[in-house]
């Protein structure tokens, strides 16, 4: 029974992304429930994407590889910035003050330029 389930929630889902309608207006012309839809809709493409690929991991990530599996998580970020100073002069805490750093729960830190384009830094901590 679970399988005829999934296999027609898996068409529904697919003819939802076929269409161009929300995914509201999509359950009231289907007559379904709008929450079981979007279940549906997560749990599906939860299920059809890796969240780590086995190339990626590395032998001191292998401990890692077990939360991965649990799930995606979100873990604190601290971004710092400062307003835009010339590089030209500045001391050891002028340069402290023109960097955004980020950094990862393993301690792992990343510096880059107060003015590094913040759409780039969004895609690297989404790849990371």
């Amino acid at each position: 029974m679970a399988d005829q389930d999934k296999l027609r929630w898996t068409k529904l889902v697919a003819d939802f992304e076929t269409c161009d309608l929300t995914q509201r207006e999509f359950a009231a012309e289907r007559g379904i429930s709008f929450s079981t839809l979007r279940h549906w809709i997560y749990k599906l493409r939860k299920d059809s994407r890796p969240l780590v690929t086995e190339a990626a991991i590395s032998p001191s990530q292998a401990s890692e590889k077990v939360s991965a599996k649990q799930g995606s998580r979100l873990v604190p970020v601290r971004v710092v910035g400062s307003a835009t100073k010339s590089r030209t002069g500045a001391g050891a805490s002028g340069e402290a003050e023109s960097l955004l750093e980020l950094v990862f729960p393993s301690g792992a830190l990343l510096r880059f330029p107060a003015g590094t384009d913040l759409k780039y830094l969004l895609a690297l901590a989404a790849a990371l």
